[in-house]
């Protein structure tokens, strides 16, 4: 079989192709782009970026580009000084570059230059975008409306430890710690680049689980120029932040354009200072009213009191003055009523003296006559009572006699004398046989002497 094919060479395809581009594409051309991957190399400075063209997540282009060394740095230090970002993945850019193809690397786009404002304009149109988000989802005004306390004492703050910002808000606090009470707690997070994003979120949820351990949150960044800013602008972090409960107060340390999350913020201060001395300014700011309110009472206390002394002096020399005049009338009316009086008391004086006399003529006629009917009235008492005595005295007298003309009957000797006896046992009367056994000593009491007898038999 006869084998009329042309067969070519991997090689001379490749020059083939070099040779077409090169023939037709021999200037350079203004491309826009993603960064899907940097592929930066620091030790030889070249930069070989993996460009894609999306359609939201379906690529519907993709080529290798070339960023040399000895471009790379200009072009890089542009970006960083116009965006404030450093060249990184993810964002879409608007370069200058040639096409070449080599026979071995295949097709690439060499970069010689990046258009800073495109991607400015492109990360406005997201910022915009993100703006617009939050608005239709209520989110943009949200953590505004939360309530800072009069008096800001528990802050929960989000930085790194070892930053200068978060170093000088520790030093002003803590230099103001004796006389204010503000007490903080730090939820470290990377505050700038990609992972920024990803930490700062994760601290605020953290924050917001125990929001009633902390009065508002401090998102302390500090130092660093403006470069990384862009993570502020994310919707993500800015959603977390519209989300927190309780204030937010960014001090993100740049005096640019605001990024969304320090515009949503309950307050937006440029530097950790600043975010330090508005938590002091608010203790500050409390203590001087009370102290002017102090100021304002005393003062307003001794000018009432000054008032009240002027309104005393006046009712003094009011009540002085009518007090005199009411002394005098009433010294008037005294001296008018002791002459009335005196004319009056003399006049009765005299009538009872007058009505005294004949009175105690009276009283020295009245003793005498009763007197001597009390005396005529106590002899004829004296006559009775001397008859009734003298007779009372008599019956008494016979009532006497007669006891004791019955006690001389019943004496006991009177009795013996007339034959009878007494009978005593051991000294005691005995009336009855009973009372004295056989053997027994009894004595007989006679009208004259004792008889001592045995008894030798007991008859009833």
């Amino acid at each position: 079989m006869h084998d009329d094919r042309r067969i070519f060479s991997l090689l001379e395809i490749t020059q083939s192709l070099r040779s077409v581009i090169e023939r037709n594409y021999t200037g350079t051309y203004w491309i826009k782009a993603e960064i899907a991957r940097l592929n930066f190399y620091p030790r030889s400075g070249h930069c070989y970026p993996e460009l894609v063209e999306k359609a939201g997540n379906i690529i519907k282009a993709q080529m290798r580009a070339n960023i040399w060394a000895s471009d790379y740095q200009n072009i890089s230090n542009n970006f960083q000084n116009i965006v404030g970002e450093e060249l990184k993945e993810g964002i879409n850019i608007l370069f200058r570059a040639s096409i070449t193809f080599h026979p071995v690397y295949g097709l690439s786009l060499n970069i010689v230059e990046i258009e800073p404002s495109f991607t400015l304009g492109e990360m406005a149109r997201e910022k915009q975008q993100t703006i617009e988000k939050l608005i239709s989802e209520k989110l943009f005004d949200k953590n505004k409306s939360t309530h800072l306390p009069l008096l800001p004492s528990q802050i929960a703050v989000v930085s790194v430890e070892t930053s200068k910002g978060y170093h000088d808000f520790r030093n002003i606090i803590n230099n103001h710690h004796r006389q204010f009470a503000i007490k903080y707690k730090l939820f470290p997070a990377i505050l700038q680049g990609d992972r920024a994003v990803e930490t700062i979120s994760a601290q605020l949820r953290i924050i917001r689980k125990n929001a009633d351990d902390f009065d508002a949150v401090a998102i302390i960044r500090g130092g660093g120029g403006d470069i990384g800013l862009n993570c502020y602008d994310n919707y993500q972090m800015a959603k977390e932040v519209a989300l927190c409960p309780i204030p937010v107060i960014t001090g993100i340390g740049h005096s640019t354009n605001q990024t969304i999350v320090e515009t949503i913020a309950w307050e937006n201060k440029i530097t950790p200072t600043d975010i330090a001395y508005f938590f002091i300014n608010k203790f500050e700011t409390f203590f001087n009213r009370l102290e002017d309110n102090r100021k304002t009472l005393v003062n307003n206390a001794g000018k009432l009191m000054k008032q009240e002394n002027y309104r005393i002096m006046h009712v003094w020399n009011m009540i002085k003055a009518h007090g005199n005049k009411t002394l005098q009338k009433q010294n008037y009316l005294i001296f008018n009523l002791s002459k009335y009086l005196h004319k009056v008391s003399s006049n009765r004086i005299k009538y009872q003296q007058d009505k005294l006399s004949d009175t105690a003529a009276k009283i020295a006629y009245l003793p005498e006559k009763h007197i001597f009917k009390l005396q005529s009235r106590l002899k004829l008492f004296i006559k009775i009572f001397s008859a009734l005595t003298s007779n009372h005295i008599k019956i008494e007298k016979n009532k006497i006699l007669l006891h004791e003309n019955k006690a001389t009957l019943l004496n006991p000797n009177n009795t013996l004398k007339r034959g009878y006896s007494i009978t005593l046992k051991k000294g005691d009367r005995i009336t009855s046989s009973k009372s004295a056994g056989k053997g027994d000593e009894i004595e007989t009491v006679l009208s004259i002497g004792k008889l001592i007898s045995i008894v030798k038999q007991q008859k009833d």
